[in-house]
């Protein structure tokens, strides 16, 4: 059986990650209202995932102030297409069953 990782796959963190893929680094606050997830959990799920190595987070200068940049990194980039691979299995042998 495959095993799935919760790390990324965790619904929250699995949006956080889906949109730091696509965008490759967001500020915190957009990353917060593009997933709609509040910021206390937000930076729990952050926690997590930095702590795993998936993402980094630093302080910038942007044209609105200090933010807190948050960035996919390559070990977060590839576990993700990774488990994306994982899932595409999983419904490729479902569709023939």
């Amino acid at each position: 059986m495959m095993e799935l990782n919760d790390d990324i796959l965790n619904p929250k963190r699995f949006v956080i990650m889906t949109l730091l893929f696509m965008f490759r680094e967001m500020t915190e606050s957009d990353l917060a209202k593009a997933s709609k997830i509040g910021w206390g959990s937000l930076s729990t799920h952050l926690k997590r995932l930095e702590g795993k190595g998936y993402i980094e987070r630093k302080r910038a200068i942007t044209s609105k102030g200090v933010r807190t940049v948050v960035k996919i990194t390559e070990k977060g980039y590839g576990k993700y297409r990774e488990e994306i691979g994982k899932l595409r299995t999983i419904l490729k042998s479902i569709n023939h069953l």
